[in-house]
C-alpha cells in the first residue's frame, strides 16, 4: 500500500513537472507582446539598446521607441513594467545589465503621486515563473518576494497561479499565433487599440510624500547610473487633470524632485504641468496616454531630449 502511495505520489508530481514545463516553453515561444519583452529582458544576452526607459505602466504606455529613436537616432528600448515602484525599477535595470550592454541613456518616469506607498506590487506575478532559470532575476524577485524560491522548485505551488491566460499565451506560443493585445507591443511599449478614449474619471485629490524606503531607491537607481556613466533624466508623465486632481501638495512633491535632481546634477522634467498634453482625447484614462497621446509625447520629450543630451550625426525628423 505504502508503495502504491509513493509510486503515484511521484507519477503525480512528475506529470505536474512536464506539464509546468510545457507551459513555461510555450510562454517563452512567443514573438510578439509582454512575453517576447520578458523573453528579451531575461532571456536573451548582449542587447545593444542605448537608451532605456525606466518605470511603471505610465513608462511602458507612454515612451514610444519607434518616434523616438527616429528623432534622436538611438536605439532605445522600454523597460517599464506595470506596477513597478522605485524598488522594482531598480531591481528590473540591475538584472538587464547583468546579461546586457549598459545602456548610455536612461529615462526614469517618477510618479509623485504614488511615491507615498512602500508596496512593492508584482502585477500578474506569475507572469516571471517561467523566467527564474535567470538566477539574477530569481534572487531579485525572491528579495521582495520570499515564495519565488518555492515557485521554482515547486509546481505544486506555482500552478494554481497560473490560470487560463496564461495556457492560453502557452499555446499561442506553441502554435505561433497571436492574441489581440499582443501587436500593440513594440520594443517594450505598450499601447491601448488605436486611439480609443476611455471615460476620464476624477479621483479626490489626497496628500502624499515620498517615502524614505522610494527615496532609497530612487538615489539608488541614480548612483548606478553614476557609477556605470549612464546619462541620467528624470521625469513625470502627463497626467490628466495635471496631476492637481491626485495629489493636494503637487508643489511640494515636485520642488522635492527638483532638489534631487539638482543635488545630483542631473534633470527633472514634470510633463504633467504642460497644458499641450491636459487633453482628454490624449488619455485612455485617468493617468496613462493613448496611442494618439503617447506619440504626441514621445515626439515632444525626443526633442527635449536632444536639447538635454545633444549628440553628433543627429537626424532629427
Amino acid at each position: 500500500m505504502i508503495r502504491k502511495v509513493i509510486t503515484y505520489s511521484l507519477l503525480f508530481t512528475s506529470i505536474l513537472y512536464i506539464y509546468r514545463e510545457f507551459l513555461y516553453v510555450g510562454v517563452r515561444k512567443n514573438k510578439l507582446g509582454i512575453f517576447n519583452k520578458y523573453n528579451e529582458l531575461f532571456l536573451e544576452k548582449n542587447k545593444n539598446y542605448n537608451a532605456l526607459f525606466l518605470g511603471s505602466s505610465r513608462a511602458e504606455m507612454h515612451f514610444h521607441p519607434k518616434i523616438f529613436d527616429t528623432i534622436t537616432g538611438l536605439n532605445s528600448f522600454n523597460l517599464g513594467i506595470s506596477g513597478a515602484s522605485p524598488r522594482i525599477s531598480y531591481s528590473m535595470l540591475k538584472t538587464y545589465c547583468s546579461r546586457h550592454q549598459t545602456p548610455k541613456y536612461i529615462v526614469l518616469n517618477i510618479d509623485y503621486f504614488s511615491l507615498k506607498s512602500d508596496l512593492d506590487m508584482l502585477n500578474d506575478f506569475p507572469r516571471y515563473f517561467p523566467y527564474l532559470s535567470n538566477k539574477f532575476l530569481k534572487r531579485e524577485l525572491y528579495n521582495m518576494d520570499n515564495r519565488f524560491n518555492s515557485f521554482y522548485y515547486n509546481p505544486i505551488h506555482s500552478l494554481p497561479y497560473t490560470q487560463f491566460e496564461f495556457l492560453s499565451a502557452s499555446l499561442h506560443g506553441w502554435l505561433n499565433i497571436y492574441g489581440r493585445y499582443d501587436t500593440l507591443m513594440y520594443k517594450g511599449f505598450q499601447t491601448t487599440e488605436s486611439n480609443e478614449v476611455s471615460h476620464i474619471e476624477q479621483p479626490v485629490p489626497k496628500y502624499s510624500f515620498i517615502s524614505i524606503k522610494n527615496r532609497k531607491y530612487i538615489d539608488s537607481i541614480i548612483l548606478f547610473a553614476k557609477e556605470k556613466n549612464i546619462n541620467l533624466v528624470l521625469i513625470t508623465a502627463p497626467v490628466f487633470g495635471r496631476g492637481l486632481k491626485n495629489v493636494t501638495n503637487k508643489s511640494i512633491l515636485t520642488r522635492q524632485l527638483d532638489h534631487i535632481a539638482f543635488i545630483n546634477h542631473i534633470k527633472y522634467i514634470d510633463y504633467s504641468d504642460s497644458l499641450k498634453f491636459d487633453n482628454p482625447l490624449f488619455f485612455a484614462d485617468n493617468e496613462h496616454l493613448n496611442l494618439k497621446g503617447a506619440s504626441e509625447f514621445s515626439k515632444s520629450f525626443s526633442f527635449t531630449f536632444n536639447t538635454i543630451f545633444p549628440r553628433k550625426a543627429l537626424f532629427n525628423k
